[in-house]
């Protein structure tokens, strides 16, 4: 628009407004619309340029139909009317050489040819802009991004909360809304949706009201949208930016994980409190914690207590195991890694969840390295990983949570502070905390007026979370197999004795001092756990 609404005073002053403008960012976030927006308020002319328009089947096609939409801008543009040629997926229609066909070489030569002689006619014909549009703007041939060709380049970022409530507010102007709704609350609980998103999301939340109205034995006048309608709509209108990469995790709460009070207390206060009162934080001066290494015996809870942060948080969940980033093919786990902290900052409020972090992240033996294959793909995964750590500090919202049964096998350079800032042991449960799980993992099951649950607790010294999971499955067993002989469906306390005698430990008193006495070599060792 300023080239327009200015035209006398960059002739003034001698300045020359850019020519070309490209927009980037991820599908849906209104790139186009933005355009289109544009266009009729400045009441210009729009010529229209994909991939399907250039990619003919004929030789010389797809050239010809560029001069073409050149041409009739420049025509307009002679007619004093502003003209506006929008080319969308320019990653798709001019990828970098070496990556393209015959035919993909021959458009970005006519391409090329074009913007340098509208930048040529631009002192004649001051009113032609040619903006593009890309997903991936990595993907374009570099030699378009120069200046004199796209000089401007702008990000068009997935929508923060406020946002989110706008483009909301903008989709359900003609819905009806219930008292009830919030559509504030409704926008932050939408984590990484773009407008495209937002816009199938109100598609669906009226879509269900619907329904509910036709089923309904009361008769309405005007279709009302209750929470329950938005509720509904975001199982199926779901985050297209992450979809196929962010894990679906089962509904976990604070609650359903016994004992670990300590740890459950900080890692609330260092996840979901910076996620929850960011605001909060920055009144205060006080840079949130980046990184949260969980570390002790298996079957304590580690990963549990990952998914609980998650969900307290109300934040995107991506989980790596080593077992998805040793690819067979080189550089593809880390593309995977670069690619998932990528995705975590668009869909922020997010937690990285690396399982085994051992695995991906090994104690390098030297120097040198090892030459072996296994350990060259772990240095590459850490090298990687590191960069990628680093980098959150200029990101807000985004929290790495790592868990490990070996800590001492973790290379050093992740445990310095800006990495993984806290280190916490989670230990097998104490008799309370034993008490707790046994009373979670019964409480669906029909239990007889004999069964004391703390003696229980009292006698199984050792049991971490898992075995005790185990426990009250083999108690159940054992109350199934009588109560299809007797129909008395109860577990009493028999069942429960007979699982003791059957189960044992999985830890013994040994190996959970090796794990309590760890030190984590490096700047950690003497931290508090």
């Amino acid at each position: 628009m300023y080239p327009l609404l200015y035209a006398r005073e960059a002739r003034v002053l001698g300045l020359n407004f850019p020519r070309g403008l490209l927009l980037h960012g991820p599908s849906g976030t209104g790139k186009k619309s933005m355009v289109r927006a544009v266009v009729r308020e400045c009441n210009a002319h729009l010529t229209m340029i994909d991939s399907i328009s250039v990619h003919k089947p004929h030789a010389g096609e797809g050239e010809k139909f560029l001069r073409e939409a050149f041409t009739e801008a420049y025509s307009q543009a002679s007619q004093d009317r502003p003209a506006v040629i929008f080319i969308d997926e320019l990653d798709e229609i001019c990828p970098p050489r070496g990556t393209r066909r015959e035919q993909g070489s021959r458009i970005v030569g006519q391409l090329l040819t074009l913007m340098d002689g509208n930048k040529k006619s631009s002192k004649m014909l001051p009113h032609v802009v040619v903006v593009a549009s890309a997903t991936r703007v990595d993907a374009i041939e570099p030699a378009l991004r120069r200046p004199g060709r796209f000089d401007s380049e702008i990000e068009v970022t997935v929508p923060t909360a406020e946002e989110r409530f706008e483009i909301l507010k903008l989709y359900t102007k003609n819905l009806h809304l219930g008292e009830c709704v919030d559509l504030q609350y409704v926008a932050a609980s939408c984590n990484g949706y773009v407008g495209a998103d937002l816009q199938a999301l109100c598609r669906e939340a009226a879509r269900h009201a619907y329904g509910r109205l036709s089923n309904s034995s009361e008769s309405e006048n005007v279709l009302t949208l209750i929470m329950d309608d938005w509720e509904s709509a975001k199982s199926v209108a779901k985050n297209s930016v992450t979809r196929g990469v962010t894990k679906e995790i089962p509904t976990v709460s604070w609650d359903d994980i016994g004992g670990l009070k300590d740890v459950k207390k900080k890692l609330q206060q260092a996840v979901e409190w910076p996620i929850k009162h960011a605001a909060s934080f920055d009144r205060l001066g006080i840079s949130p914690i980046r990184g949260v290494l969980l570390h002790g015996p298996p079957g304590c809870s580690k990963t549990t207590l990952a998914k609980a942060a998650a969900c307290a948080a109300q934040a995107s969940f991506f989980s790596l195991s080593g077992a998805e980033l040793y690819s067979k093919y080189v550089g593809e786990g880390e593309a995977l890694l670069r690619r998932t902290f990528q995705m975590a900052r668009l869909a922020s409020p997010s937690i990285i969840f690396f399982d085994e972090v051992d695995a991906i992240a090994p104690k390098r033996t030297g120097p040198s390295g090892n030459s072996s294959g296994n350990a060259t793909v772990g240095e590459r995964l850490l090298s990687t990983l590191l960069t990628e750590m680093d980098g959150l500090e200029l990101a807000t919202g985004i929290i790495v949570l790592a868990a490990t049964n070996r800590p001492n096998a973790i290379d050093a350079a992740l445990l310095r502070p800006g990495r993984f800032d806290m280190v916490l042991y989670v230990p097998p449960p104490d008799v309370e905390g034993r008490y707790d799980i046994l009373r979670i993992h019964t409480r669906k099951m029909p239990l007889g007026e004999d069964v004391d649950l703390w003696k229980v607790a009292e006698r199984t010294e050792l049991f971490t979370g898992a075995d005790l999971e185990g426990l009250c499955r083999e108690a159940g067993m054992a109350a199934l197999r009588e109560c299809l002989r007797s129909e008395s469906f109860a577990c009493d306390d028999i069942h429960f004795q007979a699982a003791l005698r059957s189960l044992r430990p999985s830890l013994t008193q040994s190996v959970v001092d090796e794990y309590s006495n760890a030190a984590i070599h490096g700047p950690l060792t003497k931290r508090k756990h």
